[in-house]
């Protein structure tokens, strides 16, 4: 797809309510966060606003799907629970013309994704960057891998390919998958680790495994070492230990309260004929400081003010409309 050209064209405008509807998978913050963020857009924009939670129910997902089409609607927000089952009805509300913006899934009119190869080289890339500064080039290096959810093979290559950018004197001492994704399989998986590598500099992942990671290295005695720990996804338990100093340097965070002001703010402007992205690509954004922390809040905190620096946090690709909906995203991009 070639980079979303932004202009004031109008096509064909939809005969359909000036309704938008988020289908809700759960009432973690992360959710809520998206929630209130295309609640704010539709507002700016007088679109009226429906909501419903599934609480990880497919079964429930799917009613609440099926009502907000029966119902009315010109855009519809999609979080993927069963991929397959929603499937059918996402097809069914672009036959219809409205505009489907999805997390990553097909088929849609809009598809928010992370290049997971790039997230992976941008961690990878800064961890080189604190051992050819900080460890003269050498480092036995850990990576949980979650190479069981497809999509993050590709970050897995990422940070591998990344990290050995700092030369021959990278290794890669332990790669393992932690068997779940919470920080006691991180806890447990680093203390066999450490048994076979007491000499472990550069320990890699997502941040729930990475901070089990630093409990087990802190009870090993080892936290005041020359150490470098990074994770993925801005996770608040890792900013506080990044704030506080200590081997975790940094994580990588994903701009998700934009998405939810984007999904409003491009079914505004679908519903006025103009056209919209195909893909918004999300780009990692590096906090690595007390400082870049706190930017990073502010902005995510004032997603209004903030839309105005949008290409900072995503990168858009692919335009659409409701005359060119035909054009819709039939894979995952």
């Amino acid at each position: 797809l070639q980079p979303f050209q932004a202009n004031d064209n109008v096509g064909e405008v939809p005969d359909l309510p000036k309704r938008i509807a988020w289908a809700n998978t759960s009432n973690a913050e992360f959710f809520l966060a998206i929630t209130n963020s295309i609640q704010m857009a539709a507002e700016e924009r007088g679109l009226e606003f429906i909501t419903a939670i599934a609480n990880d129910d497919s079964a429930k997902n799917i009613e609440q799907i099926n009502t907000f089409l029966q119902r009315g609607i010109a855009a519809l927000c999609i979080q993927p629970l069963d991929a397959n089952a929603q499937a059918p009805l996402m097809q069914q509300a672009i036959d219809q013309g409205i505009a489907v913006l999805s997390l990553v899934t097909p088929p849609s009119t809009t598809q928010a994704v992370a290049d997971q190869y790039k997230v992976g080289y941008t961690q990878g890339l800064a961890a080189a960057k604190w051992i050819t500064e900080n460890a003269d080039g050498k480092a036995k290096v850990h990576y949980y891998n979650i190479d069981t959810i497809e999509v993050l093979i590709a970050r897995h290559q990422g940070v591998l390919a990344g990290v050995k950018t700092a030369g021959d004197g990278v290794e890669i001492v332990s790669d393992v998958n932690a068997g779940a994704i919470t920080n006691e399989a991180g806890f447990n998986t680093m203390n066999t680790v450490l048994q076979a590598h007491p000499d472990i500099n550069v320990i890699l992942g997502g941040d729930t495994l990475v901070l089990g990671a630093l409990a087990a290295v802190e009870a090993a005695g080892k936290a005041g070492e020359n150490l470098y720990m990074s994770g993925i996804d801005g996770d608040a338990e890792a900013l506080k230990k990044i704030r506080e100093g200590g081997p975790y340097k940094a994580s990588f965070a994903f701009a998700y309260p934009m998405m939810g002001y984007a999904w409003g703010q491009y079914a505004a402007d679908w519903i006025e004929g103009k056209e919209i992205p195909m893909v918004m690509q999300f780009n990692a954004i590096e906090l690595n400081s007390a400082e870049a922390i706190d930017e990073f809040e502010a902005a995510m905190g004032n997603v209004a003010e903030t839309w105005q620096n949008a290409d900072k946090y995503f990168t858009n690709l692919g335009n659409i409309s409701y005359e060119t909906r035909q054009n819709y995203i039939r894979v995952a991009a």
